[in-house]
């Protein structure tokens, strides 16, 4: 079988599950309340390319957490109850394998966010707002990415992982850490330098890199630097958009490159 076979099989599977139904559910009505409060609560003017800043907050809480619940189980739970000796036996090689199910998760994940934002969309232009449609049509393109990103680290997750339960732990962790408790930190970290006088309320500029890797934050600056009109990502060349999208895409395939070389060479009896 091809990835495209397990791809199919995968997204029936994955569908008609209520915890699939219920994540893309949650994702799609916090999307689209966003897109119904924006022209009420957001400042004029009230157009397509200003509402990603409304909604970017919410989809770097919001993506990480259904991009990993959707996908940590994907060669995990396989693996676990031991089919996945009986899939290769087909034949069928381990990259058609995790390339289908990466295609199934990924596909879920930003099916669910387009969609939502389509509608959000149409919500923020009628009656009153403005279509800017190529700056919307490039957040659309930005957000599919960082749905992929999240889905690609679940699908690495459960290649890293040998069962379910010890998936999804670690799934948990990087979301705690990436989606919960970065900016905290990076908050504590700009108070504590601030504090010792070793900085003047902003961090170095090679330091904001570091901090700034996490997906989310990337997410934000390309957002800001591609989509939002008369904005503009401050500093250093590092710093700005370009490096950020960069930066993003190797989110999608680094660590999945990675888990997948481990899952390549280990012994699945």
């Amino acid at each position: 079988m091809t990835w495209r076979v397990v791809a199919r099989q995968d997204v029936s599977a994955a569908v008609g599950t209520r915890s699939a139904k219920l994540l893309l559910g949650v994702l799609a009505a916090a999307v689209v309340m966003l897109g119904y409060m924006y022209p009420i609560t957001g400042p004029d003017p009230i157009t397509t390319a200003h509402f990603p800043a409304f909604v970017t907050g919410t989809l770097t809480t919001l993506v990480p957490f259904v991009g990993l619940l959707l996908s940590y189980s994907a060669v995990a739970s396989e693996r676990e109850s031991g089919s996945i000796r009986l899939r290769l036996c087909l034949p069928e090689s381990r990259a058609s394998v995790v390339l289908g199910k990466l295609c199934s998760r990924a596909g879920l994940v930003t099916a669910g966010l387009v969609g939502s934002l389509l509608l959000a969309g149409a919500l923020v232009v009628y009656p009153f707002g403005d279509l800017l449609l190529p700056r919307f049509l490039g957040f659309l393109a930005l957000a599919a990415l960082f749905g992929v990103v999240w889905s690609a680290l679940g699908v690495a997750v459960s290649l890293a992982a040998s069962t379910r339960r010890r998936a999804l732990v670690l799934g948990f962790g990087v979301v705690f850490l990436f989606a919960v408790v970065w900016d905290t930190a990076v908050d504590a970290l700009r108070l504590g330098l601030t504090a010792a006088g070793l900085i003047d309320g902003e961090l170095p500029g090679a330091l904001q890199f570091l901090v700034g890797l996490s997906p989310g934050r990337l997410f934000g600056r390309v957002t800001t630097g591609f989509v939002t009109p008369n904005a503009s990502v401050e500093g250093p060349w590092y710093l700005g958009e370009w490096v950020a999208l960069a930066v993003l895409v190797l989110w999608a395939v680094g660590p999945l490159g990675l888990a997948y070389w481990r899952f390549e060479r280990s012994d699945l009896s």
